[in-house]
């Protein structure tokens, strides 16, 4: 049995294929930096520059800077000595600078040498057959704290003239930990980079860390914050930025909440790192076995989150007009109960013997063509005083709502609620003895944060409601509900459309 020997030695094609990788712009620069801030010397700030005008696109740093050795494993495909440091794939520099443009070079000066070098890629030249790198040494007159990396890309493959704003506000984010430690500086053509401050609701920022108990990974930690947004995101700008190792992977991550429009004011960090990502950290491998047990964990303490953003959101639709404008249904509802002669059989008191309506004693005595109720009717009507001076009429929110049953007047009152998103969508408290009833809107139900008529929506509640009770007190079928509410509904709409 003979066996060949074949060269399977990459086709020179793979370098430039490698800017194939689908790297968006910021996504190209942001691993720059990475190589960058492995490069930085512990206990001095590291100073990272970045300029970029329609012909280039150079990323200059202060750090420990490259030997003539290191330089040239830097272009080796896939070598890489960097464990647990954000360039651990050796993959970074030569695919973002193949992705942004045609031709790039790397300048660097180590500490302690008095010299630079210079590496030249081009792809014309490259794809020419040339295939292989020559690395320029000039002596340098500087000291030994001189010490430097800078890449320059030209022959640019997109650039817009906000392509640096957009580089900016990117890494205020992408790059916040390093920046709030003070441990790095980056300048995007002089402007320096911010981390974003978030308009948070008092006291909803809450700092957690969680420590994995099991697995291969037992002893790691999931750590962060999160908080609520005074003002929700309806394009989708919510979740959590998630890092690792200091280094943003995704923006806006919905992980272990989901995405719902009733929890658009969630917003946070997650530190993860102990998840594996992919080779260009565009995002964790999410079916590795510990982002499973990170999600797990990261559910647990959601909770009480996903509980108040709901009830926030649920809170947000109730505005001024909505409350004014249920007012007036409330005040039409009233009177469309106590008045309509077809709900007379249940707001009237009926003598079982003989089916006719019998007056009562005392403050529910009826007096044709003068009604007076005890806890104010708006119905009602006074007698007249000629001597009395005139007071203004309160407006219709301070005045209570009142309903009939089987005789008995009794108040009304509507809430919207948090009652949970597995609660029916309205509840009611029935007190005989109070002589009230408490109408609840269930503000977690779905359908309450899909509708666009929040005022109808409650109306329904409190009219079926009315109608529930009237039904029970009077011991009548269940089926005639319907009926009763329609009455309640129509009976309210034609006041309203009058009032209109």
């Amino acid at each position: 049995m003979s066996k060949k020997s074949y060269d399977i030695t990459p086709d020179l094609s793979l370098m430039p294929k490698l800017g194939q990788s689908g790297y968006s712009t910021p996504q190209a620069v942001a691993e720059l930096v990475d190589n960058s801030i492995d490069a930085r010397i512990d206990g001095q700030l590291l100073e990272i520059n970045i300029k970029i005008d329609k012909t280039v696109i150079s990323v200059a740093d202060n750090g420990i800077g490259m030997s003539e050795k290191n330089l040239a494993k830097a272009l080796t495909l896939a070598h890489s000595d960097k464990n647990d440091k954000l360039g651990e794939f050796g993959l970074g520099l030569k695919t973002a600078c193949n992705s942004l443009g045609n031709r790039f070079e790397v300048v660097t000066s180590p500490s302690n040498k008095n010299k630079q070098y210079k590496i030249i890629f081009d792809q014309e030249e490259w794809l020419s057959g040339k295939g292989k790198w020559e690395i320029d040494v000039h002596s340098s007159q500087a000291n030994d704290d001189h010490h430097f990396t800078i890449v320059k890309i030209e022959k640019l493959a997109k650039y817009w003239t906000q392509l640096a704003e957009v580089l900016k506000n990117d890494f205020e984010r992408r790059f916040a930990p390093f920046i709030d430690r003070g441990e790095i500086k980056i300048k995007v053509n002089g402007k320096l980079c911010k981390p974003k401050k978030y308009e948070l609701i008092e006291n909803s920022k809450k700092k957690f860390s969680i420590t994995v108990d099991g697995g291969k990974v037992k002893g790691s930690k999931v750590y962060g914050w999160h908080g609520l947004l005074k003002e929700g995101s309806n394009k989708g700008l919510y979740g959590f930025h998630t890092y690792r190792r200091g280094r943003m992977i995704t923006t806006f991550d919905k992980i272990a909440i989901g995405e719902h429009p009733t929890i658009s004011r969630i917003i946070g960090e997650i530190n993860l790192d102990f998840v594996p990502v992919t080779h260009n950290k565009k995002e964790f491998e999410k079916e590795s076995e510990e982002y499973l047990i990170a999600v797990e964990l990261l559910k647990n303490e959601f909770k009480n989150l996903l509980k108040e953003a709901r009830k926030k959101s649920g809170q947000d639709k109730i505005t001024p007009s909505v409350k004014n404008e249920l007012e007036i249904w409330k005040e039409k509802i009233s009177q469309a109960v106590t008045n309509s002669p077809d709900l007379k059989y249940y707001t009237s008191q009926i003598d079982p013997k003989t089916g006719m309506v019998k007056n009562n004693d005392g403050e529910e005595k009826e007096v044709e063509g003068e009604k007076r109720d005890p806890i104010g009717n708006t119905g009602s009507v006074e007698p007249k005083d000629t001597n009395r001076q005139r007071v203004p009429k309160k407006k219709n929110e301070n005045k209570k709502k009142i309903i009939k049953v089987k005789g008995k007047i009794f108040e009304f009152e509507h809430i919207f609620s948090s009652l949970g998103q597995e609660s029916s969508w309205k509840d009611y408290d029935f007190n005989r003895k109070k002589r009230k009833l408490i109408i609840y809107t269930n503000t977690d139900f779905p359908a309450y944060i899909t509708t666009k008529d929040t005022v109808f929506y409650a109306v329904l509640h409190i009219a079926e409601s009315i109608s529930e009770v009237m039904v029970k007190e009077v011991g009548e079928e269940i089926s005639n509900i319907q009926d009763i509410k329609e009455t309640i509904l129509r009976v309210a709409s034609n006041l309203k459309a009058q009032l209109d």
